[in-house]
């Protein structure tokens, strides 16, 4: 799965729907990336601080979307644990 849209639909919005408040997040861009095969590459700001992941990752076969989920879903609670507006929280409860 690389198609952006589907990718935005699919595995970004659900991830980021699990971990962010309404008012986090000001910006999040995807692109296409030559990393790994053919990636697609996330950016995130969220109050002030950015994050940035590859989303689903080109050469890694066989993996579900619920997967990917899961994967940035998990990616995002640590960096919102590590970020000043969310220093030590535990989103995995949300």
């Amino acid at each position: 799965m690389t198609n952006l849209v589907d990718v935005a639909s699919a595995v970004v919005l659900p991830a980021m729907r699990a971990v962010f408040k309404d008012d986090e997040v000001s910006a999040f861009e995807l692109s296409d990336s030559d990393e790994l095969g053919g990636s697609v590459s996330l950016s995130l700001t969220a109050r002030g601080e950015t994050f940035r992941d590859l989303v689903v990752q080109g050469h890694v076969q066989g993996m579900t979307v619920e997967e990917w989920i899961e994967r940035l879903r998990s990616n995002l609670v640590d960096f919102v644990a590590e970020s000043r507006f969310g220093w030590g929280e535990n989103r995995d409860a949300r």
